[in-house]
């Protein structure tokens, strides 16, 4: 109980990082809006946006000081639900997404209880780390071109899919490594 009052401290939660975390989250409805009403251009120009913002958000938190254990847990609950939601607008189009998305549905389960345990062990919140920014990275630009580009050929969409499969499981190799040597009290 204590790790979540320190969540909601007035320093905590009012950053304009967290503020852009939240904007990330309240964009999703309008860019699956957009995409299902056939708008691919500004439902791509939308993902952009929420992209920039997911790029911003970490600078200014580092910059101005504004780094905070809530900003830790909001930022990648926001990339993760861009991210499924781009999934699941996507497989309507490419039936091979279905795949990637059950990929990133138990790397993100799996993660989310190891980090879980290792916040109890640890009572601390780490923050993303360089393999899970470059995965997000990879996803999102991905998912941004078979939404501007709804002609790409179907082999070329394969290999950006298969791509995308890599290098989740590169930070799920990654991030379970860490999260292990976390619980086991490692440094």
């Amino acid at each position: 109980m204590h790790q979540f009052r320190k969540l909601l401290t007035h320093e905590q939660i009012f950053t304009i990082p967290n503020f852009m975390s939240l904007f990330r989250l309240v964009l999703v409805p309008f860019i699956i809006w957009t995409y299902w009403k056939d708008a691919y251009d500004i439902a791509a120009a939308m993902v952009l946006v929420s992209a920039l913002t997911d790029i911003f958000d970490g600078m200014i938190a580092r910059k101005f000081n504004m780094v905070s254990d809530l900003g830790k847990i909001l930022d990648p609950i926001s990339d993760k639900v861009t991210q499924a939601a781009l999934m699941v607008c996507l497989a309507s189009r490419y039936s091979f997404v279905w795949f990637v998305f059950a990929l990133l549905a138990v790397k993100e389960l799996t993660m989310f209880a190891l980090g879980t345990i290792a916040i109890k062990r640890r009572n601390t919140v780490h923050s993303a780390k360089w393999y899970g920014k470059f995965c997000t990275a990879v996803l999102e630009t991905c998912m941004f071109l078979l939404i501007l580009f709804p002609g790409i050929p179907a082999n070329v969409t394969v290999i950006m899919l298969l791509l995308c499969c890599a290098v989740m499981l590169f930070s799920f190799a990654m991030y379970f490594c860490f999260f292990v040597s976390q619980i086991r009290g490692e440094k």
